[in-house]
């Protein structure tokens, strides 16, 4: 499904990172190493790279991670982008400084797990940084899951995370201008430090 959706030249949801990760950019460690998953084309994984991090990416799209690399290539940055199923990938232990999950839904369990991963692979001090779509976003036509398991609420983001330090956690409407995601979206955004 990702393969054909990242298929065209045009960036999916556009070449820009998303703005939730801009906006908590003071926050992030000035170096360091960054990961962002499911990724996609690559646009936050970019991002991070720019802001002087040593970053990987993961995504489950071979063709987004090839236009993932394209794009760091044209903005002169260098990224480690990884070709792997999130629900397999081992991301490691205590290695990564920030973690970013912009949009990347997983079902129930499948959600637990890989925040699970990415609590075991943050450093301590390691920032999480989310945006994801909110259950009161079904039917909206700005984008996300339509299947209400694959939508967050705070409360199931922040029990994830249990035991972290809650920076932002937030959720509420907002207006979205990221390629396919436009127009008014219900979201769902946190930020965590791991103690």
């Amino acid at each position: 499904m990702w393969n054909e959706k990242y298929a065209d030249a045009e960036y999916f949801y556009g070449q820009a990172p998303n703005q939730w990760l801009v906006m908590n950019r003071e926050r992030f460690p000035a170096v360091g190493r960054a990961l962002a998953i499911a990724d996609g084309e690559g646009r936050n994984g970019v991002y991070l790279a720019e802001c002087g991090l040593d970053t990987d990416t993961v995504d489950g799209s071979e063709v987004g991670v090839a236009k993932s690399l394209e794009l760091a290539q044209q903005r002169g940055v260098s990224i480690n982008a990884v070709h792997a199923d999130l629900a397999a990938y081992d991301l490691g232990e205590q290695d990564y400084d920030l973690i970013v999950a912009i949009y990347a839904h997983f079902p129930g369990t499948l959600r637990q797990s890989v925040h699970a991963g990415c609590a075991r692979a943050l450093k301590s001090g390691g920032l999480f940084v989310l945006e994801a779509f909110h259950p009161e976003q079904l039917g909206r036509q700005s984008g996300g899951p339509g299947k209400v398991e694959m939508l967050y609420t705070v409360e199931q983001v922040l029990q994830d995370f249990e035991g972290c330090q809650v920076l932002e956690a937030q959720q509420g409407l907002t207006w979205l201008d990221e390629g396919r995601h436009a127009g008014l979206g219900y979201v769902t955004r946190v930020v965590v430090r791991k103690d």
